[in-house]
C-alpha cells in the first residue's frame, strides 16, 4: 500500500467516520439503539484504554526495577 493510501485510510478512520456518527446523533438521524450502542462502546473503550495503559505502565516499572530497594 502506498503512503498516500495509508494516510487517506487513517484520515477516514480517525476523522470522517467519527464525525459522521456524531453528526448522525446530533441530527437525530441514527436510531436510538445505535446512539446508545455508540455511547456504551465509547465508555467501555475509554475504561479499557485507561486500565490497559495503567497496567502497561506498572508492568514497565516493575520490569525495569524502578521501585526496587537497591540502597
Amino acid at each position: 500500500m502506498s503512503n498516500l493510501t495509508k494516510m487517506l485510510l487513517t484520515i477516514v478512520v480517525s476523522v470522517v467516520i467519527p464525525l459522521v456518527v456524531l453528526l448522525g446523533i446530533w441530527a437525530d438521524i441514527l436510531p436510538q439503539s445505535v446512539q446508545v450502542a455508540v455511547g456504551v462502546f465509547g465508555v467501555i473503550a475509554a475504561a479499557a484504554f485507561i486500565l490497559i495503559g495503567n497496567l502497561y505502565l506498572m508492568w514497565s516499572d516493575i520490569k525495569t526495577g524502578r521501585y526496587s530497594k537497591n540502597s
